[in-house]
């Protein structure tokens, strides 16, 4: 049996895989029969068959088009989770039939380019929601590491691949200015020695809040919007972080962006008693260029919260969430807040995890 490196990096197929490959198989086409009238008579030619590789790519490309089953904004952070999950641990499959089935095939570099090393968590079982609203998962932490271990192989291996498409490459060439800029961004407000800019934002009484009428404090700005999913799966914990360090005059402006008014007023309405201690902003600029988050402070992605020290300078900061992770809170240490050394220390370790 032929063995090559995508074998040894996928085999063996899982279980849910094999199930899935089986309909995928080439269909059975009859070969028409010569009719009658001899030698004259010329048989139609049979329909061009499609590949077993065609299909098998199909059926990936299938998967990245899967939509949720209502809109997001709709649907509770255990629905949105369990769909990103199953979405993931399909496409996941799928892929590991192209790349058995197909080890020489150029387009197996756009299945490499569509794999997540983080995705799917390999949840095997969804417990009941807790006193924040999350849903306690339990997770095969042995097959999330080998599967981030086997993408991680492959994204090195495309490095130096020559038989890439040209979609391929161009996907890499942007994807490589995206990290250019990322780290660019990181570098520029992680010096400890930028002011943050100040910039007027409206309260729901529609009361003007700047920037810097909070000097003298620590600021936690936490630019967000009410259609942001991960933006309030983050908000239990800034609430968390507001209360527990307001003795040490930490404050966290939650500066709405990119969002209409209308949505800003009912999300704080709905939601303002589970969080008392956040100070809740609308951007009157709503989605235009001249939004502070894009303007003033090249914010390409929601949640991103800047730490901000008393002297209005910007010590660090935090983009995206995931539940479970402390790095919002190291980051105030580091704007002089005493937070417990073991929470600094899984601040650190959740940021290295994490490569940014």
């Amino acid at each position: 049996m032929k063995t090559n490196t995508f074998n040894r990096l996928f085999l063996p197929v899982t279980a849910l895989a094999a199930v899935l490959f089986a309909p995928l198989s080439v269909a059975q086409v009859p070969i028409p029969i010569q009719p009658a009238g001899g030698a004259e008579a010329k048989a139609e030619p049979a329909p061009e068959l499609t590949s077993q590789a065609d299909r098998d790519f199909l059926a990936f490309q299938e998967v990245q088009k899967m939509a949720p089953p209502k809109p997001y904004k709709e649907m509770s952070q255990r629905e949105i989770q369990q769909f990103m999950e199953d979405r993931y641990m399909t496409l996941r499959d799928r892929a590991v039939i192209f790349l058995n089935e197909h080890p020489t095939d150029p387009r197996r570099w756009s299945v490499v380019m569509s794999l997540n090393p983080g995705m799917p968590r390999f949840v095997v079982q969804w417990g009941e929601d807790d006193d924040k609203g999350q849903p306690e998962t339990t997770v095969d932490k042995a097959a999330a590491q080998n599967w981030k271990d086997r993408v991680t192989a492959l994204h090195a291996a495309m490095k130096t691949a020559e038989d890439l498409p040209e979609d391929v490459r161009k996907m890499m060439a942007a994807r490589a200015e995206m990290e250019a800029k990322r780290q660019a961004f990181f570098d520029r407000w992680r010096n400890g020695g930028e002011m943050a800019p100040d910039f007027a934002t409206y309260d729901l009484a529609g009361t003007e809040v700047k920037l810097s009428d909070f000097r003298g404090k620590v600021v936690i700005l936490d630019f967000w919007a009410s259609w942001c999913g991960p933006c309030k799966a983050a908000m239990p914990h800034v609430q968390s972080l507001a209360k527990q360090y307001k003795n040490q005059d930490v404050v966290v402006l939650a500066a709405g962006t990119s969002d209409k008014r209308e949505d800003f007023e009912k999300f704080v309405k709905e939601n303002n008693s589970k969080y008392p201690d956040v100070i809740w902003t609308h951007d009157k600029e709503e989605k235009s260029d001249d939004r502070a988050s894009k303007k003033l402070y090249d914010v390409s992605g929601i949640p991103t919260q800047f730490v901000i020290g008393r002297d209005g300078k910007v010590v660090d900061v935090v983009v995206g969430y995931m539940k479970g992770e402390v790095i919002l809170d190291a980051a105030l240490s580091r704007a002089g807040i005493k937070v417990p050394a073991e929470i600094v220390a899984q601040g650190n370790a959740d940021l290295e995890k994490r490569g940014s």
